[in-house]
């Protein structure tokens, strides 16, 4: 109801856009919209507004962050019998708060460390499994942690019922500027995008 522009118009020097990041990122492998597949952001939310959300069995939670350990944490305690989180690198190399991982396998989440989904195994388009394939951690990236680079032929599969993708999120700038991002800022401005 309102846009960039028609606030520069009504006197505002700035706006701060403090929208949040709600979308979750997908996994980019096959089959990732089989039933029983969860976006992280999606599952958290949905159990936030205490609308029904059904996990059971056995649970794979993709990620290292701390969405990733909410989502773990949250799935043990909505009943799931087993939750196994899968992160491409080590341990020491995970984004989430140490206390948060240490609280997490207390209550009984088990980490698959050096691991990431190549694709989810369907039949009739529910999940029954997740393929990995195992990692060795390369040289530092750009966020200081040592690059995961796959094993070739190291593949093997995790039966699960539930796959709960927890690996980022972001803000999709479609929803935010429309389909005429010139309506949206004022003449002669453009809104500065970058990876962040």
């Amino acid at each position: 109801d309102f846009t960039v522009a028609g606030l520069k118009n009504q006197g505002f020097d700035a706006v701060f856009l403090a929208l949040g990041a709600w979308e979750s990122s997908t996994m980019r492998v096959k089959n990732e919209n089989a039933l029983g597949v969860i976006p992280g952001i999606e599952f958290l939310k949905n159990v936030g507004l205490r609308r029904p959300v059904e996990v059971r069995g056995k649970v794979m939670v993709v990620g290292g962050g701390n969405t990733a350990i909410d989502c773990a944490r949250t799935a043990l305690r909505l009943g799931a019998a087993e939750v196994t989180l899968l992160y491409r690198r080590t341990r020491k190399e995970m984004p989430a708060n140490a206390v948060e991982i240490e609280e997490a396998e207390r209550e009984g989440v088990k980490l698959e460390l050096l691991g990431a989904p190549t694709q989810v195994i369907a039949h009739e388009g529910r999940l029954t499994a997740l393929e990995c394939q195992r990692m060795e951690l390369g040289e530092p990236d750009a966020s200081g942690r040592r690059s995961p680079k796959p094993v070739r032929g190291s593949e093997f599969q995790i039966p699960c019922d539930y796959v709960i993708a927890a690996i980022g999120q972001s803000t999709t700038m479609r929803q935010l500027v429309g389909s005429s991002p010139a309506e949206f800022v004022p003449p002669g401005e453009s809104l500065k995008l970058t990876r962040w």
